[in-house]
Parts: structure tokens; C-alpha cells; sequence
């Protein structure tokens, strides 16, 4: 009876650790499958013709390695990006997700206090002693902004705010976004801002796309990166700035 037991147990330990080499495997191919379509992708990002994606979000379905695998690339140029937007755009994009004008202003200004070296060591003190004040331990460390999740560190941003904030941002695309690729909520932001001089928009830098892969099959994943495509002609058509299993 104890053999049997043992044999038992055996068997099921085996199985067991098959069946988790099965899956390891099949999680491996799916990623390979993702990697494999999003360079498909960028292939036809940069592709004239016929055979050129546009940056719209539809689905383009691919098969990598006996995957199906749907893919969809979407412009990051209508967005705004926190390290580059001038503080009127940044208002103008708080006031079009809800705060009031004067908070708007006020957490543009943090957010451009934030990201930008202090004119000056007295300067640096001052913006040090508003959070000191707020009773935070941190002061604008006056570098860019690595993550989104550091809007949250700036003084007057709400959880709310910055949920509101996030679909609309980037830290990829260099430029203003561009009026024909943004959202409606960051069309009333370039509006806004205009009021205080020309009106944002333009496409100087190189485009920016999100490129989402998700292959189907037994261990579905989905795969997404960021690139920035300066086209066929330059020395790197293309860099892709971040990769990362995503939805």
C-alpha cells in the first residue's frame, strides 16, 4: 500500500511539472509570436504604398509561428507630453478633464516647476518649502518626469485628476500634439491655450505609435510597445523606447 501511495504521488509530481513546462512553453511562444508581429508592425508603419499601417487603432490580423496573432497601432502625437507642453497647454489639458482654472494653472506651474532645474539655489529652497509646507518629505527634484505615476507626487494633483490626465498623456512623442490626431478633450486643451498665444500643434520630432500585439492560441498574451519611427531614411528608421507585456 505504501509503494502504491508513493507511485502515486509520483505520477501526479510528474504531471504536474509537465504540465507547467507545457504551459511555460506555450506563454514563451505566444510572447515570441507578439515580439514577432510587432516588428511586422513597425515594418508597415514605415512602409509606403499599398503596404503601409496607418496609426489608426484598426486590428491587422497576422500569423507568427503558427500564431494568430491581432495587432492595431495607435499615434501618440495627439497627445500631450508633461516634460515638453508649455504651461498653458497643461492648463488648458486640466481644465478640459475638470479642475477649476486656478488649480489648472496652479498644478501646471508645479508641473513645470517639477521637471525644470531651479533658476536659482534660493529659487530651489522656495519650491522646497511649498511641499515642506504641505507636509511632504520631498521637494521638484527639477528633472523630467520618468514615469506618469510621479504626477501624483505634484502638489494639487488629485487621484481623480490624474486618472482623468492619464489616456490624454505620453512622455514619447517630442512635439505638441498635433490637432488632427488628438481626442476631443485634448482638442478644448489646444483651445484653451491658444487664448494665451498660438495655438499647439505642429509634427517637428519623430511620430510616436503605441504598437499592441496579442497573440490568441492556448496562453494568451498581449505584448505593447512604444517607437518612434523617423522613417526609412534616417540612420535608425526606427527606436523602440519601451516593451512590455500590456493589454
Amino acid at each position: 500500500m505504501f509503494l502504491a501511495f508513493l507511485m502515486t504521488q509520483i505520477l501526479a509530481t510528474s504531471r504536474t511539472a509537465l504540465n507547467l513546462a507545457e504551459n511555460l512553453r506555450a506563454a514563451a511562444q505566444a510572447r515570441a509570436a507578439d515580439d514577432g508581429a510587432i516588428n511586422q508592425a513597425i515594418f508597415h508603419a514605415l512602409a509606403a504604398g499599398s503596404a503601409q499601417w496607418l496609426a489608426d487603432g484598426q486590428p491587422h490580423a497576422l500569423v507568427v509561428g503558427g500564431i494568430g496573432v491581432t495587432v492595431t497601432v495607435r499615434s501618440l502625437n495627439g497627445m500631450v507630453n508633461p516634460n515638453t507642453a508649455p504651461a498653458p497647454l497643461l492648463s488648458g489639458l486640466l481644465r478640459a478633464v475638470g479642475a477649476g482654472s486656478d488649480q489648472a494653472d496652479e498644478i501646471a506651474q508645479n508641473m513645470t516647476g517639477w521637471r525644470s532645474p531651479a533658476a536659482s539655489p534660493s529659487a530651489a529652497a522656495v519650491l522646497n518649502q511649498e511641499y515642506r509646507a504641505a507636509g511632504l518629505a520631498y521637494g521638484p527634484p527639477g528633472a523630467p518626469f520618468t514615469e506618469l505615476g510621479q504626477l501624483s507626487d505634484l502638489l494639487g494633483m488629485t487621484p481623480a485628476l490624474l486618472a482623468a490626465l492619464r489616456p490624454h498623456l505620453s512622455l514619447y512623442q517630442q512635439s505638441d500634439p498635433a490637432m488632427a490626431a488628438a481626442d476631443p478633450v485634448v482638442r478644448q486643451a489646444i483651445v484653451y491655450a491658444s487664448a494665451f498665444g498660438p495655438a499647439a500643434g505642429g509634427s517637428e520630432g519623430a511620430p510616436a505609435v503605441t504598437v499592441t500585439a496579442c497573440a490568441a492560441g492556448p496562453a494568451p498574451l498581449c505584448r505593447q510597445a512604444v517607437v518612434s519611427l523617423a522613417g526609412l531614411g534616417a540612420i535608425k528608421p526606427f527606436v523602440i523606447e519601451q516593451l512590455a507585456d500590456g493589454s
